[in-house]
């Protein structure tokens, strides 16, 4: 039996470092960025952080915070949505001196921001487009995609690790390809590199990977090669993100929803929103110099609150990963199937004592809670199950 969860994809945002102090997930102190120095702010939460004395506020003490910006005081930014995005974008601004409030409908990482693939990808497919292509553009994202991982990793050991992931190779001429792509992944790595990739034999690879298949239809294993990257566990960094945002400082307040947006009668700007209490049904008004939306695959909803007529801008797709008990996958070890019918890569890693597979990618309609389809779980039963000995 499997079971099945699908997502909303909208682009993996990247996730600042954290470490576990005082009972709470809370980013390190070597979270500034590279294009922010340190202030006042930023110093202020490094000591917090240290202090086994401080906590992180109530929720009562989060919804005065932001009952209590007005027109006259408002906040410099409300920012809408509780995902991995939302909390990143309200705990960069808090820590750069600024008044923030966030509200999210449901719970933190409720919706995309807990349903990824669990991986810190360090764009290995951008570098084969950038060779291939001759596109600078994609070589940069992935010196930005190592950046961002070895960063996570380094800060996160308790969130985030290293992790192997082996890709099958049925004739030599793919072992070369695989070999040859992924030494000059780990050249481009440099200093960022998390482990040297390297080929693996037949037998050896099936020590490794006990339910690797020796063979297919109509070839044989000649061997593998593993390269690593990065796992995570997405959702509790989603809420260690939130936390610290509100140890620095900002109104963070999660199960409160925008009903509709304030504006100013003279110019029509926006300048807050009415937001409703899910948990006590009361309603109140948030005044903000500047609202972000970061509501994900609902962003074209929040949009129309403000302007019916507006254009959409989000194309939505959905992915769906199955849940498959842990003997698919051995401890600490991913299998990549890098050839699909559709031209997809497919993961199989281990997760939480089990097995997830995926993922997916197709058009789709938005809805609060989207469920699989059953062609969808086929398809990914069917694309991992010619690389394993134990069938499903």
């Amino acid at each position: 039996m499997s079971s099945a969860r699908r997502f909303w994809r909208l682009g993996a945002p990247a996730v600042s470092a954290v470490v576990a102090s005082g009972g709470y997930l809370l980013l390190s102190p070597n979270l500034a960025s590279s294009d922010r120095g340190g202030g006042p702010a930023l110093d202020s939460l490094k000591l917090k952080i240290h202090d086994p004395g401080v906590s992180v506020p109530s929720r009562a003490a989060q919804e005065s915070a932001l009952i209590g910006s007005t027109a006259s005081n408002p906040l410099d930014i409300l920012v809408v949505g509780g995902g991995a995005t939302g909390c990143g974008v309200a705990l960069d601004a808090v820590t750069r001196g600024l008044r923030v409030g966030l509200v999210e409908r449901e719970d933190f990482a409720s919706g995309t921001s807990s349903r990824s693939t669990k991986l810190i990808h360090g764009g290995v497919r951008y570098l084969e487009k950038a060779v291939f292509n001759l596109d600078y553009g994609q070589l940069k994202l992935v010196f930005h995609a190592l950046e961002e991982r070895k960063q996570v990793i380094d800060n996160a050991p308790h969130l985030c690790h290293a992790l192997p992931c082996m890709t099958p190779c049925f004739d030599w001429f793919e072992v070369v390809y695989y070999w040859a792509g992924l030494k000059m992944y780990d050249l481009v790595a440099g200093a960022r590199l998390l482990h040297l990739s390297r080929y693996y034999s037949t037998q050896e690879s099936v020590e490794l990977f006990p339910t690797l298949a020796k063979n297919g239809k109509d070839r044989s294993l000649r061997g593998t090669v593993v390269y690593y990257d990065g796992q995570m566990n997405d959702s509790r960094l989603n809420v260690a993100l939130a936390c610290t945002a509100a140890l620095a400082g900002a109104a963070v307040l999660n199960h409160a929803e925008v009903v509709s947006f304030l504006k100013d009668e003279a110019s029509g700007r926006v300048i807050g929103a009415r937001v409703r209490d899910n948990l006590s049904g009361k309603e109140f008004d948030a005044y903000a110099k500047v609202v972000v939306n970061a509501a994900g695959p609902f962003c074209d909803s929040v949009r129309k609150m403000v302007k019916d007529d507006v254009q959409p801008m989000i194309c939505p797709s959905s992915g769906v990963h199955i849940v498959l008990p842990d003997y698919y996958s051995p401890e600490g070890m991913g299998l990549i199937v890098p050839k699909t019918k559709d031209g997809r890569v497919v993961f199989m890693l281990p997760w939480l004592g089990r097995t997830i597979a995926g993922t997916t990618d197709s058009n789709t309609s938005i809805t609060p809670l989207p469920e699989p389809h059953e062609d969808e779980i086929q398809f990914i039963l069917d694309a991992i199950s010619d690389y394993l000995v134990v069938k499903i």
